[in-house]
């Protein structure tokens, strides 16, 4: 029953791990255990329609018990904006937003045992976000989601499940909580490294000035038998940033494409 907020940083293989749980995408090592009978259900990645109403084309999607309960599906379409002349318009006709809607409410009437949520709250207007936020709340069983809206993953999640350099973390409450522990472990990590190394680097330094000496000889040998005990700690490896100088990227548009000039809008793509 935990709700879980999945968190780092962009390109540190948050939607990667979704689609290895998912059996789309293969694993280099290790296992991924489910337990049988165990349903998983996510957003589809690429969106496609069968039927040719909203309505039928999410029925379709209901368990086999509750596949006349129709209500379940127009409950769900309700909350994520659609009014009860849209049930029967074709999915086609919307909009890439509201097609998106459709695939969630696919995704939502399965009533997995794991909902897998990336982006979930992309092109949903501020009704429908918090009608999802009351829906996830009170949904029965597991939860993972990716997003990029904090108030909207802290209002929902249970616990915080974060990748930061190639390792996995999990705390129980808010993405605010787990920063602020990451952060203090990592200040201790830091402490921890420097005072071996000072400690190490005096034992050595006693070691080489009194080896030669006859009579602290033994104290340095048992030194340097202590030397060699202790853990090395690596420094904490440096997290790159992506940085964007968008001043220098309009000049080199305007030097390469527009030398007479830029146009008053430039669509990127």
């Amino acid at each position: 029953g935990e709700k879980i907020g999945l968190v780092g940083r962009n390109g540190c293989g948050k939607s990667t791990l979704f689609k290895m749980i998912l059996g789309t995408e293969s694993i280099d090592s290790g296992e991924i255990v489910i337990p049988n009978h165990y349903r998983i259900g996510s957003l589809e990645q690429h969106i496609s329609f069968s039927k040719p109403t909203v309505l039928e084309e999410c029925v379709q999607y209901l368990n086999k018990e509750d596949q006349y309960d129709h209500y379940k599906v127009e409950r769900i379409l309700s909350g994520l904006g659609f009014s009860d002349k849209d049930f029967h318009k074709d999915p086609h006709s919307f909009s890439g937003g509201y097609q998106v809607r459709i695939s969630l409410t696919k995704a939502l009437i399965k009533n997995p045992d794991l909902l897998l949520l990336d982006e979930p709250t992309n092109y949903l207007d501020i009704v429908s976000i918090n009608w999802l936020k009351g829906f996830l709340k009170s949904y029965p069983s597991e939860v993972v989601i990716i997003t990029h809206d904090k108030t909207f993953m802290d209002s929902v999640v249970t616990h915080i499940i974060g990748i930061k350099r190639r390792n996995i973390k999990k705390i129980a409450g808010t993405t605010d909580k787990y920063y602020q522990q990451i952060q203090h472990e990592e200040e201790l990590f830091e402490q921890t490294r420097l005072n071996i190394n000072k400690k190490k680097k005096d034992i050595q330094e006693f070691v080489d000035k009194f080896r030669a000496s006859a009579s602290k000889a033994s104290q340095a040998q048992s030194k340097l038998k202590q030397l060699e005990k202790m853990q090395d700690l690596d420094e904490l490896e440096a997290e790159k940033n992506f940085k964007l100088n968008f001043l220098l990227v309009m000049k080199r548009l305007q030097n390469t494409f527009y030398p007479f000039g830029l146009p008053n809008k430039i669509f990127f793509r």
